[in-house]
């Protein structure tokens, strides 16, 4: 069975995202072992009118560990499956394992999260390798804490580095 790693959204417009030095550290530890053992990456980019396409905030975190001969999808929704060409990729390439993380934990890494299980993947998600904001209600520590809850045993393994 073979598996990719799938980055989210992780671009300028969301620079400051909980934890963010942490969180490109342990994506990247993350990647590079992707990398080192010959695995796909797939990095997502958000395209919104906040991160319009080629702009600043659309582009990727410059300490991302990303390459030219990685896999990239534009995406408009938070779920990375829908209209984007990733579930064809996925399939073509026969990848039936994903590994997810990335931003933000409660729109699009939770809905990609959702949208794979139903769509039959089996889905890991890197341990502190998601993040979002604080928002009126809980702080982003609350709802990275509350997602990790939820995914773990009912959509997603949980992995750590």
């Amino acid at each position: 069975m073979s598996e990719a790693l799938i980055v989210i959204d992780m671009q300028n417009g969301l620079e400051d995202v909980y934890q963010r030095k942490q969180l490109i550290n342990n994506i990247n530890k993350r990647i590079d072992q992707y990398r080192s053992k010959r695995k796909p990456l797939v990095f997502l980019q958000h395209i919104d009118e906040n991160m319009p396409v080629f702009s600043r905030e659309w582009s990727l975190f410059d300490d991302l560990h990303n390459q030219a001969t990685d896999r990239y999808f534009n995406k408009h929704r938070p779920d990375s499956f829908y209209q984007t060409g990733l579930e064809s990729f996925l399939k073509l390439n026969k990848i039936s394992s994903i590994e997810l993380c990335g931003a933000q934990t409660e729109y699009c890494v939770d809905t990609t999260i959702r949208a794979a299980f139903y769509l039959g993947f089996q889905i890991s998600v890197l341990k502190d390798g998601f993040s979002t904001f604080d928002n009126e209600i809980l702080t982003a520590k609350q709802i990275n804490q509350y997602h990790l809850y939820i995914w773990q045993g009912t959509f997603a393994k949980i992995v750590e580095i």
